[in-house]
């Protein structure tokens, strides 16, 4: 790495850790940096989180009924919060008590209770043995009440499959290999990530501009994963080198202002995290896109 990479490192590991946003500054300091987490930086950080995310200084949302409940905790884990951090366990309970249908939702709510401590909990263990049964023979998923009402054996949907490759990558941070991850791996690389196997030229999910998965869409939702978040996750399960991704590399590279930081291309109407500016430096986009780049780099 030659001297300007090396200040462009720095220059974006100072703006992340900045205090503007401290969902972004925790994990810049944990994932990124490598800080342990009972750090004095790490601690004091994430004592900002709760008064600066709605999520965590309005528990309103831990009472209301479907994907409220589970935004409201991803929003947490996004930001570096576990369960140590609030009384959360009421929404988990409730949440881990409804059937598992490996759906998009279901993957998203595992990812985000691996991030807020819960890897090794019995019924996080269960779901997770279950979603590896049920894993479809092209490596991703299917919402099980569509599955039982086919007579022939279904395809999986590309929304659970990236859903499952978030989750796995948590898994693997934290030294847990998640059965079929290698599988799921290669449903994404032998379609360069985005594009049909019956027509290569096509995505595979198409959608508006900044809403494609070849687009910085932040933060995810059940519908679709932005380019920053799916890189990071095959290149922490280990793709990251593989030929088939350097088109996607290129192309997050194409997304960096002169300075290095990635803009934003779309966001939800009313996201679960404080909202960023399309079309201006995305905070959490760039931290994505840097933990990508890292994995990468470590193989």
């Amino acid at each position: 790495m030659d001297t300007r990479e090396r200040l462009m490192d720095d220059t974006l590991r100072d703006w992340l850790l900045g205090t503007d946003n401290p969902g972004v500054r925790v994990r810049t300091l944990t994932d990124l940096c490598g800080l342990a987490e009972d750090d004095a930086q790490v601690r004091q950080a994430r004592e900002s989180v709760v008064p600066w995310l709605p999520a965590a200084r309005d528990p309103g949302w831990m009472a209301l009924e479907g994907l409220a409940s589970v935004y409201g905790l991803v929003a947490l884990a996004e930001c570096g919060l576990t369960r140590s951090d609030l009384p959360i366990e009421p929404v988990v309970d409730r949440l881990l008590s409804l059937p598992f249908d490996a759906g998009c939702g279901d993957l998203l709510t595992l990812r985000a209770l691996v991030m807020l401590g819960y890897a090794h909990d019995p019924r996080v263990q269960a779901r997770l043995g279950h979603a590896a049964e049920v894993q479809r023979p092209d490596g991703g998923w299917l919402c099980l009440h569509r599955v039982n009402k086919m007579d022939h054996p279904p395809k999986s949907c590309i929304k659970a499959a990236m859903h499952g490759a978030l989750l796995a990558a948590e898994l693997a941070r934290r030294g847990i290999s998640m059965a079929g991850s290698p599988a799921l791996v290669d449903y994404f690389v032998r379609r360069r990530l985005f594009y049909r196997t019956d027509d290569p030229s096509r995505l595979v999910l198409g959608a508006r501009p900044g809403w494609r998965t070849v687009d910085v869409f932040m933060p995810s939702e059940v519908q679709r994963v932005g380019l920053p978040m799916l890189l990071y996750a095959l290149a922490t399960l280990g793709a990251g080198q593989a030929p088939e991704m350097q088109e996607a590399w290129a192309l997050l590279e194409s997304k960096r202002d002169a300075k290095g930081r990635v803009l934003l291309e779309g966001t939800l109407a009313k996201p679960y995290l404080p909202k960023e500016r399309v079309g201006k430096p995305s905070k959490w986009a760039t931290l994505y896109a840097c933990l990508a780049w890292q994995a990468r780099e470590r193989g």
